[in-house]
């Protein structure tokens, strides 16, 4: 706030719109309802003397409101004490005191209003409660001190509270801001924590002395009382020989004039009386002793209430009421007496006690304003010495700062006075090194703009590879020469301003984000379908098509990986591909020659093998030694081509997924044995041995038993080729939890590490040598794992060099239909 005196135009700018004015009027029907309730709830801390707290809320009205609005809190409050105390001079003194605090804010808003607030008591408070309440309440002079103390102290309580609140609004920087507060001060602080506590520390034995002291005065008074009234019973039960004499036996146990003593019937009806005594009536009158009471055994208290708080105390009654039989009948003693005495011990005592409240709230005052200055005054000495220390660095002097009297500040004045020497030795070393570093700056920027240079004349020389780099997001921060060459796009079309999904079709991209979806449980959609796999994997490359710029199609293979800073975050990615259109084509002329060819030779070759095998068998004759060889080893070809043939068709079908599989529930111990006993005789031909390890429960599996036969035929084909001649190869079937698990395993030089990646691959093996000496078609193993994925089964191998190797078969484990019925 600019200017605290400011009208509403001024006022409501600091909820930060010119038409906040109905928030402001909100704000301060909100204030002046709570300050009216706080002054309402009074809080009694000595006897006779109560606390209110409306005008800490008057206080903070300063800073949300401005001056205008806290002298518009601080007068609803205080007309609250008008209608309580039925008299305008408390309403006046508390709104002078708020017009008090808002100027001196106005004028430093940094200043201590606990002080000013003190000033304005002694100054000003001070004669106005003595003129208003001796001439014109006509209450004594110790009195209206009291009551001077008393709103002294109460409202420099209620300024405490206010500036620890403003204080703590100072601390948030966005309410400080937004009330325009200057910020917090070392000397605030102090001074409003060590008030706080030391006010409070003192305050609290008072209170719970004050309390104490009035609950004894009230018990000697109830312990007086009852004596009297035990003394009247026993006189009556002794000493009374009629009625009429029960006057004269009451008069004589009157302590005094301002006491009395009464007998009620058991109905409660007035007999006798002496003394003063507050009668029981149902008429209402102005004869202080008529006064509707409540009859009930015990001590207790009464007061008027509609008098004021002073009427009050003079008012107040103090009864013991004791029931007795005498006379053949039951009687209620009542003594009474008035609350003179009590009232002038309590006033003196409260006196004292406030007294010392307003003494120790001094004695607060100046302890904080001491160790404030005290503990602040050093920082201060620390801002000058710190203006000065730029030059000083650079001019190679020491920092001067002044002694204290804290020795943690002297302390640490001695460490910056020596970091300011150590700052000064380095400021001059470093300018020392800033001409060599800026040499070297500049040619390690002349090196990077070479290196860069180098990168991009690479990137461009290749433009048979597009390389698109992304942010996090998906937009494209760089597009290279061989895209622009792919996808017919320049790079200051796509460059921050596309993603690459422009370059793909949407089908394609759904049909991946619902396939990715569903392998990881999660919602996968538009630029993460790209992504999310080369997260997880470091990489991933697949086929996809581009759309060019003209809408032509282009297959491409997409390798995306992601681009990682210094800590591993990920901050964008990387994806580059080629156009391998023209290969897909070459592959599928392939694969259409393969088919052709291996469909037109399966008849005639079929034709051929068949009668090479009746010629060899002797049927139709006897052959000389010379053809007979000839022809036994064209019946072999022709039946190693057989197998090729029928390889490439198995192999056709799969990839084509036009092959029929036959699942039933089958027990995987027969299908071994069979591929066992049908490649024995291959074995022979080896000299290989092979053994079998079988489980002693039966174990099913879903599965077509001659493909799964085909599948283990492969695998002992491959180990038995592989074998040395003596070595022998295991067969074991074993139960793993909830699957079947087929192993073949044998003692072969192993697989090499670089042929691992390709062993699954159609046409591969792993030495073309060995290829040669031992046969093959490189198709068997290809076969047998698109066979085991489609019995919904899993494959895969271990191997060392040297040391074997050990290929295994997985199938989920089944009931047979036995078990299962």
């Amino acid at each position: 706030m600019n200017n605290p005196s400011r009208e509403f135009t001024g006022a409501t700018s600091r909820f930060g719109q010119p038409h906040s004015k109905s928030v402001w009027v909100g704000f301060l029907i909100l204030f002046c309802i709570s300050a009216i309730t706080l002054n309402y709830i009074r809080i009694p801390l000595f006897f006779g003397v109560e606390f209110i707290f409306g005008s800490s809320l008057a206080v903070l009205a300063l800073v949300i409101l401005g001056y205008k609005g806290a002298l518009i809190v601080a007068a609803s409050a205080a007309l609250l004490t008008w209608f309580l105390w039925e008299h305008p001079y408390a309403f006046v003194i508390f709104t002078l005191e708020m017009v008090w605090l808002g100027w001196r804010w106005s004028t430093r808003k940094n200043t201590h209003l606990v002080i000013q607030d003190i000033i304005f008591w002694l100054l000003m408070g001070l004669p106005m409660v003595l003129i208003f309440y001796v001439y014109f309440v006509e209450v004594s002079f110790q009195t209206a001190s009291n009551i001077w103390l008393k709103q002294m102290t109460n409202g420099v309580f209620n300024t405490l509270v206010a500036a620890v609140l403003i204080m703590l609004i100072q601390a948030q920087p966005v309410l400080s801001k937004r009330f325009d507060l200057p910020p917090l001060a070392l000397k605030q602080i102090l001074f409003n924590s060590l008030m706080a506590l030391t006010f409070l520390a003192g305050a609290v034995p008072l209170f719970s002395n004050a309390r104490q002291l009035q609950s004894e005065y009230e018990a000697a008074i109830a312990q007086r009382l009852l004596l009297i009234a035990e003394i009247t019973a026993r006189h009556l039960n002794s000493g009374v020989a009629s009625e009429a004499l029960i006057p004269a036996y009451l008069t004589a146990l009157l302590p005094d004039q301002n006491s009395g003593i009464a007998i009620f019937d058991d109905a409660q009806n007035l007999k006798f009386s002496v003394g003063t005594i507050t009668k029981k009536n149902t008429e209402k009158n102005t004869e202080k002793n008529d006064v509707i009471l409540p009859m009930q055994l015990g001590f207790s208290r009464w007061q008027p209430e509609e008098a004021i708080t002073l009427d009050r105390l003079k008012a107040t009654r103090y009864f013991y009421i004791l029931s007795m039989d005498a006379l053949e009948r039951k009687w209620f003693i009542k003594v009474e007496q008035g609350s003179a005495e009590a009232l002038a011990k309590l006033q003196r005592d409260s006196t004292a006690q406030l007294s010392l409240l307003v003494g120790f709230m001094f004695f607060a005052v100046l302890l904080s304003v001491f160790l404030s200055r005290l503990i602040s005054a050093p920082f201060q000495h620390l801002t000058q010495a710190s203006k000065t220390f730029k030059n000083l660095i650079s001019g190679n002097e020491t920092l001067h700062i002044p002694q204290s009297n804290l020795a943690e500040y002297n302390a640490l004045a001695d460490v910056l006075r020596s970091a300011s020497i150590d700052i000064s030795q380095a400021f001059n070393e470093g300018k020392t090194l800033q001409a060599g570093l800026s040499e070297e700056l500049i040619q390690r920027n002349n090196e990077l703009h070479h290196a860069n240079s180098q990168l991009e004349a690479i990137l461009t020389a290749a433009s048979d590879f597009s390389i698109i780099a992304t942010d996090q997001e998906g937009l494209i921060s760089y597009f290279s020469p061989g895209a622009e060459k792919l996808t017919g796009y320049t790079a200051a079309e796509m460059v921050q301003l596309q993603t690459p999904a422009i370059l793909h079709l949407n089908t394609e991209v759904d049909a991946r984000a619902a396939e990715l979806s569903q392998e990881y449980q999660q919602l996968i959609i538009g630029f993460k379908a790209f992504v999310i796999v080369a997260e997880q994997q470091g990489s991933e490359s697949r086929e996809w098509h581009y759309v060019r710029k003209d809408r032509q199609q282009i297959l491409v293979s997409l390798t995306v990986t992601p681009i990682q800073d210094n800590a591993g975050m990920i901050r964008g990615y990387l994806g580059i591909a080629k156009d391998i259109s023209e290969r897909h084509r070459n592959e599928k002329l392939k694969n259409e020659f393969i088919s052709t060819v291996s469909h037109e030779l399966r008849t005639p070759l079929t034709s051929i093998y068949g009668a090479l095998r009746l010629v060899n068998s002797g049927t139709l004759a006897e052959l000389p030694p010379k053809v007979a060889k000839l022809l036994r080893v064209a019946e072999e070809n022709s039946q190693r081509l057989s197998v090729l043939i029928n390889d490439l068709l198995d192999i056709e079908k799969l990839l084509a997924g036009k092959m029929q599989l036959s699942l039933q529930v089958m027990a995987i111990v027969p299908i071994v044995e069979d591929a066992i006993q049908t490649i024995s005789s291959y074995a022979e031909q080896f000299n290989v041995k092979i053994e079998a390890i079988y489980p002693t429960k039966t174990l099913y599996a879903n599965v077509d038993s001659m493909r799964l036969m085909q599948v283990i035929h492969n695998l002992l084909s491959n180990a038995i080729k592989f074998s040395a001649a003596g070595n022998h190869v295991t067969v074991k079937v074993s139960e793993d939890h909830t699957s079947i698990k087929l192993e073949v395993i044998d003692q072969g030089m192993g697989i090499p590490e670089e042929f691992k990646a390709r062993i699954f691959e159609r046409f591969t093996q792993s030495d073309a040598a060995s290829t040669r000496k031992q046969g093959g078609t490189g198709l068997g193993l290809a076969i047998s794992k698109e066979l085991t994925l489609k019995m919904g089964g899993d494959i895969g191998f271990v191997s060392e060099l040297r040391h074997g190797t050990t290929f295994w078969l997985t199938f989920p484990l089944v009931l047979s239909k036995d078990e299962d019925q």
